[in-house]
């Protein structure tokens, strides 16, 4: 008995993130007009009357859904610069490779970037939410790892402010790409990547390579 209660129990606290899944795979499918609360019930394996439970209405659904895909992404992001040792060109590398690999090659990342540029006319507020809880935090902490270098003289004192975003924008730039135009033309991302960090961190440094 007190097995089965147990069970029930874990089985309820999943249920929100099963459902959220679900919704994922129907609005990535069919999009956010065409879903139904019916497609997602039938996704997760449970009624609609249980999805109500946990998100009153489809929109609170589709909001949920990617303010769980960002909160996680940022997380990771933030674990794996705190448990990187080294200097902050190497942080930065490896963040950025993070990047690329969750919001490009990663089919999550990638739709939720669809879902924004998509849905955004119809969800301001969420879109100003996801730009004030997730772009910035993400901003935040590149330009931590900025300061971090110019501080102990591996990076250039005369950064602007908005290198930030320049540091990060062939990020996007390459997400956008693939949303559009798919495989073609075709891309070279492995030589696109390392281009990219190639030529951000020999931006960066004081004493670039060959200076």
């Amino acid at each position: 008995m007190f097995k089965c209660e147990g069970f029930r129990r874990r089985r309820k606290a999943e249920r929100p993130g099963e459902i959220l899944d679900a919704a994922f795979e129907a609005f990535a499918e069919r999009g956010y007009a065409a879903t139904r609360l019916e497609d997602v019930a039938a996704r997760a394996g449970v009624t609609k009357g249980t999805i109500y439970v946990y998100f009153p209405t489809k929109e609170k659904l589709f909001e949920d859904m990617v303010r769980s895909h960002s909160a996680g992404l940022l997380s990771d992001a933030d674990t794996l610069v705190a448990g990187i040792e080294g200097a902050s060109g190497e942080k930065l590398r490896s963040l950025l490779h993070f990047l690329y690999g969750r919001c490009v090659e990663d089919r999550r990342g990638r739709e939720i970037l669809r879902f924004m540029i998509a849905e955004g006319k119809n969800f301001p507020q969420l879109v100003a939410e996801h730009y004030r809880d997730f772009v910035v935090p993400l901003l935040s902490m590149v330009s931590a790892l900025l300061e971090q270098g110019v501080a102990t003289g591996q990076f250039r004192a005369d950064l602007c402010r908005e290198t930030v975003r320049i540091v990060i924008a062939p990020t996007l730039f390459l997400g956008v790409l693939r949303l559009i135009f798919g495989d073609a033309p075709p891309v070279d991302e492995e030589a696109y990547v390392d281009a990219h960090i190639d030529l951000t961190l020999n931006g960066l440094l004081a004493n670039p390579l060959g200076a």
